[in-house]
């Protein structure tokens, strides 16, 4: 499906589809019923082959802003390597039910997990117990969809260079200050940071 998701997906067709797939209408019909199912069918995989790590991906003990740089990372690359895919299912998601469905599903599950991660932290100290967990994880997932949304989707920046961007907004928000990248990796190095504190 990779190399047949360049335009709109109301763009897309069956016969694009199957062209590009080197395989006949009649065998894409045997598997899907339409190119909805499809696109469904492909998001439904991708969510399943990395659900144990989009609610639980922050690392625990140590310093907790390597956790949420590596959970950002780690979620950078994959929306990087799947970009048509999910570009495909963010604007599906604006008219078709049951993508929208899905994709409500993943933020949850991601925000779901932040969330847990943010009063985790917050009972330890780490981060300010005034605040709003929840409002504080649905504001930064949101932030990172349409983040890696503009930036990885239609930019074509590196999941590096985006990623820590993000990371720095996180930090902020979470710890208070903001952390300045690394000269060799252009990531965040919270080592600086946590002295300034």
């Amino acid at each position: 499906m990779d190399q047949a998701v360049a335009g709109s997906f109301k763009d897309l067709t069956v016969e694009g589809i199957t062209r590009e797939a080197g395989v006949s209408r009649s065998a894409f019909y045997v598997y899907f019923g339409d190119k909805e199912e499809l696109l469904l069918g492909a998001l439904e995989d991708l969510v399943s082959s990395h659900q144990s790590r989009l609610g639980n991906c922050w690392t625990s003990g140590g310093d907790p802003r390597r956790g949420v740089e590596k959970a950002i990372y780690d979620i950078s690359r994959v929306y990087a390597d799947n970009s048509e895919l999910l570009g495909l299912a963010f604007e599906t998601a604006t008219y078709d039910e049951e993508v929208r469905e899905i994709w409500s599903v993943l933020l949850e599950t991601i925000t779901e997990g932040t969330v847990t991660e943010i009063k985790t932290r917050q009972r330890e100290g780490a981060i300010d117990g005034s605040l709003d967990a929840q409002a504080l994880a649905g504001g930064l997932v949101l932030m990172t969809e349409r983040s890696f949304q503009v930036h990885l989707g239609q930019d074509d920046r590196s999941a590096e260079s985006v990623a820590a961007e993000v990371t720095k907004v996180w930090w902020a928000a979470l710890f208070g200050a903001t952390p300045q990248p690394t000269e060799s990796t252009g990531a965040p190095d919270p080592e600086s940071e946590m002295g300034e504190s």
